[in-house]
């Protein structure tokens, strides 16, 4: 698995059937189409030729363009679309039910609190010394599970996501390696590791994106995040679901590689955006063999947003998917 990272003054091409890079400094690279799994395009600076994009689209590889910032342009992938409308005015219906939208926000804040106690069960077998507050912070997140499954208030529902998270986030902060100064979760703060988890949130929301929409359902009509005007509200509630997986990577690759930024601006290196998108998708291919028996990055997310949507189309229970590092292959 190949992910092709191009920042700079740089052109991407096609040559020979092959994806070609050329910078203005004269380096050239090329890759094989079967190896790439994603393009990254950082800054305004690249050229991408349609024969490229023609090439990497008709394979199925999406290409992810980044700001400077590494805030998300946008993401292009090929979907094709399946029961547009039928779903999507099931989709309506329910989402529109202060009831039916707390029902199906429930399994989806419960796998995210489960995910990270299931992160922290992970590390607390090589890390005891490390957290020491283990013991009362499980048992509170527990207490947080138990009271999910008995509130049917959206408002109820995300006060409890909001005090899961910082049980977690009071914990964790101590698995990331002092290097790093690390102090807490705050979105676009600047520092490496909120830069990083900012960084592989967006690459969820892309991936989720192509789900969503190849399922037919609106990305924009969502459950718990506050509808708004351009705002992809589903794709940021059914993230959440695979959230734990990417504060993992965080985590693990924190430990193995020195996460950079540039000149400690907010801006990821190439080779840290490298290491943490080959990492993360490494994993969600892991999942996707472990539950499907595919490896590929694509699997868990489409099964489960498919899984999402029949129990919509249906009506019967969702079942949520939850990242548990403890279980075996």
């Amino acid at each position: 698995m190949t992910v092709l990272v191009v920042e700079g003054t740089a052109k991407i091409y096609r040559k020979e059937g092959n994806i070609a890079v050329s910078d203005k400094e004269g380096n050239n690279t090329e890759v094989s189409v079967p190896d790439l799994e994603l393009v990254i395009v950082v800054g305004e600076r690249v050229l991408v030729t349609t024969s490229a994009l023609i090439t990497l689209l008709s394979n199925g590889i999406p290409v992810v363009f980044l700001s400077g910032k590494l805030d998300t342009y946008g993401v292009l992938y090929d979907v094709v679309q399946i029961s547009t409308v039928n779903i999507r005015e099931v989709q309506y219906k329910c989402f529109s039910d202060e009831f039916c939208r707390a029902m199906y926000a429930k399994p989806v804040i419960y796998s995210k609190i489960k995910g990270m106690y299931n992160v922290l069960r992970y590390e607390y077998k090589y890390y005891k010394d490390l957290m020491k507050d283990y013991e009362d912070t499980k048992t509170r997140m527990l207490e947080v599970m138990e009271s999910i499954e008995k509130v049917n208030s959206l408002d109820e529902l995300r006060k409890l996501e909001s005090v899961g998270s910082k049980y977690f986030w009071n914990i964790a902060t101590s698995l990331i390696p002092e290097v790093y100064g690390f102090t807490g979760r705050e979105p676009r703060k600047g520092d490496v590791i909120n830069s990083s988890i900012d960084f592989l949130y967006a690459m969820l929301y892309g991936v989720v994106t192509k789900a969503i929409v190849a399922t037919g359902l609106d990305p924009f009509y969502g459950l718990i995040h506050t509808l708004r005007s351009g705002r992809v509200s589903l794709v940021y509630d059914l993230s959440e679901i695979f959230k734990p997986l990417a504060i993992h990577t965080i985590i693990q690759v924190g430990r193995k590689a020195r996460l950079r930024t540039i000149r400690g601006s907010r801006i990821l290196t190439s080779k840290t955006i490298e290491v943490l998108v080959t990492y993360l998708y490494s994993k969600l291919s892991r999942e996707g063999e472990k539950l499907y028996k595919r490896k590929s990055i694509w699997i868990l997310p489409m099964r489960e947003v498919k899984k999402f949507k029949d129990s919509i189309l249906k009506k019967f229970r969702y079942e949520a998917y939850v990242y548990d590092p403890t279980s075996g292959s």
